[in-house]
């Protein structure tokens, strides 16, 4: 602290005196306000008019890199700093607890001015540091810290009065190392702070880019499986017609005509990226349909889809999947045939589809499979609801398999009636 009189502690002033030094002090800190004036990029003579239509791109400039959270970081400084007023030694004992918090006021006033140039110095610093190399940059900052310093202790000599010739005392030049000291260490804090935040962005950017690299990879994952269970399906529906046309040619030309129908109505959907449970159902009936043609009595089916639940996203082909394997592994090798009944029930906010066939049960038909389509269907429910979406077999009495897909209700909005 500096006073103009023989007390080196308080500065004893006037009220007329403290008026005049808080009135420099309003003055110094509104002086930041003909910044961006100065901070401009044209090349061209400076004019009136170029400056008062670049303003507004100036003070956005000025504003974004002194913002108010930083403008509090340097009053916050300044009252820390200040608050050793109240620490003067036998302060209590020869003063008024109204004169120390003057003189803390007055003291308080002497850190702004130090700290604000320093701020605003660094600022300005920061700004070129958009156009400059990165090395002139690390240069810039001391020597901001350091000028501000010096235009900070210059600013005190008017509001205490002192002679201009204290610009060459040690007091002075010791008030000036000091608070560099103070501005590195505050510059130090948040330059660590700052590349802690630049990590921080930098980890969260690549964890997101490392999402969206897995979606693109579960993607092309789901669009494998689903290739794979397609020709599954069509190589036997196909078989199943040259089948039929060695043996009964008119019965043979009707499934034809059936399956061209069905392929004209699923091919569309085998690419979507999402069907509903009543389109699924649909392509059930369908190619059930068909398979009756060969089948006769043989194969008896019911499809049973609550109105409410027909709305139901559902994977494409998956529902098909499952009646597939009934017929090939459980109905079609046992002699007298067998029934199937497809169904859908909500359970404890879950979605149960339910595929029940009375056929030979497991492990009893000579055509194990490779179990390809089941294990897709198993990868494709856990990629898309993780461990709430699972394919439950069981067995089914007398005899037959039970097969459940189960995952979480998806809420679907109400149709909007016109």
């Amino acid at each position: 602290m500096h006073s103009p009189d023989s007390n080196p502690c308080f500065p004893v002033s006037s009220a007329t005196a403290l008026r005049r030094q808080w009135v420099w002090v309003t003055i110094c800190l509104s002086s930041p306000c003909l910044i961006p004036m100065l901070y401009t990029d044209s090349a061209r003579p400076g004019r009136f008019r170029e400056i008062r239509q670049s303003w507004p791109r100036h003070l956005a400039v000025l504003r974004e890199h002194a913002s108010t959270q930083r403008l509090l970081t340097v009053l916050a400084v300044c009252v820390v700093v200040s608050t050793q007023a109240f620490f003067q030694p036998q302060l209590y004992s020869q003063f008024s607890l109204q004169f120390a918090a003057r003189q803390w006021i007055d003291y308080l006033g002497e850190c702004l001015l130090m700290a604000m140039p320093i701020a605003l110095l660094l600022v300005l610093a920061q700004i070129a540091g958009r156009v400059l190399p990165r090395w002139t940059t690390l240069l810039m900052a001391p020597v901001a810290i350091l000028a501000g310093a010096v235009a900070g202790r210059m600013l005190l000599i008017p509001y205490y009065d002192f002679a201009w010739q204290d610009v060459f005392e040690r007091d002075f030049w010791s008030d000036v190392i000091y608070w560099c000291a103070i501005g590195g260490g505050v510059v130090t804090i948040y330059a660590l702070q700052q590349r802690s935040a630049a990590a921080a962005q930098a980890l969260h950017r690549a964890q997101v880019d490392q999402l969206q690299l897995s979606k693109q990879m579960l993607e092309a994952r789901l669009q494998v499986m689903r290739a794979q269970i397609e020709p599954h399906f069509l190589f036997n529906a196909l078989a199943n017609v040259k089948r039929l046309c060695q043996t009964n040619v008119n019965d043979g030309l009707t499934m034809l005509d059936n399956l061209l129908r069905y392929l004209r109505a699923a091919l569309p959907k085998m690419r979507g990226e999402g069907t509903t449970l009543a389109d699924e159902a649909d392509l059930v009936e369908a190619y059930l349909a068909v398979l009756q043609i060969r089948m006769g009595d043989r194969l008896r089916y019911r499809v049973e889809i609550a109105s409410e639940l027909r709305s139901q996203p559902f994977p494409p082909m998956m529902l098909l999947t499952l009646v597939e394997n009934s017929i090939k592994h459980g109905i079609a090798p046992a002699s007298q045939g067998g029934a199937i009944s497809v169904r859908a029930v909500v359970a404890a906010g879950f979605l149960e589809v339910v595929v029940a066939d009375s056929g030979l049960g497991f492990g009893a038909a000579p055509t194990a499979g490779t179990g390809i389509g089941l294990s897709n269907t198993r990868n494709r429910l856990t990629a898309l609801h993780g461990s709430a979406g699972e394919l439950r077999l069981s067995a089914n009495e007398p005899h037959g398999v039970v097969a459940t897909i189960r995952f979480p209700l998806i809420a679907v909005p109400a149709p909007v009636v016109a």
